[in-house]
């Protein structure tokens, strides 16, 4: 499940081509243009093609911090982490530290389980005053702890995300994790429920609570939940998971 829990905290960001000289325009125009191909390939669900356009526009533009990270992104999706963060490194220094940048950079080593770096980079973004996106950075620290087992330093940080946006769901579910771990089916069961209140297409807690209701007895509710997941995300992963649990319930073969 690992894989998929640092794309939560992962930050969805644009290129913005800078002013350049004249002589530069030509190139800085191009990139752009290779740049939003780019994004077009993984919205299709096509990250090789992301990778080949982004190579052009790198090289046209190749101090755009922007493109630097988006194709940084590109390498992580595609489980190339030492690449990604050599990119992310470079769009680092490129733009000054960006706050999202680290952010970012912190959600890798998520990926490559180097906690105490994903913490350091989260706990850059979180303190700087001109980033937006706080309760996220903050969930990274409390997700890091989580993975450490130190579960009641990872609870903390994951309130003060929750205090800071009441409406952001991951804190919820890593809060749930916590739970699970502790044996607290009951908040396990309350976290759960409240990420999928807020965001009823989040279909990791869905799983899980379905599994918790399973446990419990209550298996009508557990195939709504699995049901609801095979609606949201028909042919994936997780509504494949969701098939397997449901035929064992159920009988019935999707």
């Amino acid at each position: 499940m690992l894989k998929f829990v640092p794309m939560l905290l992962l930050l969805t960001l644009s290129a913005c081509v800078p002013i350049t000289p004249e002589s530069q325009q030509s190139d800085v125009q191009r990139a752009d243009i290779h740049y939003k191909l780019a994004q077009a390939n993984l919205r299709s669900g096509n990250p090789s093609g992301a990778l080949k356009e982004l190579f052009i526009s790198v090289e046209l533009d190749p101090d755009n911090a922007a493109i630097q990270v988006a194709l940084a992104q590109t390498y992580q999706r595609k489980e190339a982490y030492q690449q990604a963060e050599k990119h992310y490194l470079k769009a680092l220094k490129i733009s000054d530290n960006d706050p999202r940048y680290q952010n970012n950079l912190a959600s890798l080593y998520l990926d490559l389980e180097q906690w105490d770096k994903a913490i350091y980079y989260f706990d850059l973004a979180a303190h700087n005053l001109l980033f937006v996106d706080t309760p996220v950075s903050i969930a990274g620290i409390g997700y890091a702890y989580l993975k450490k087992n130190d579960f009641q330093t990872a609870l903390g940080y994951l309130n003060e995300s929750i205090e800071l946006a009441p409406r952001y769901a991951s804190p919820y579910f890593f809060k749930s994790k916590i739970y699970h771990s502790l044996g607290n089916k009951v908040k396990e069961k309350l976290s759960l429920q409240r990420a999928i209140r807020i965001e009823p297409k989040f279909l990791e807690p869905r799983y899980q609570l379905a599994l918790l209701l399973v446990q419990e007895g209550s298996i009508a509710e557990a195939i709504e939940h699995l049901e609801a997941i095979i609606e949201y995300s028909p042919n994936t992963t997780m509504s494949f998971k969701a098939e397997d649990l449901l035929q064992k319930l159920s009988g019935t073969c999707y």
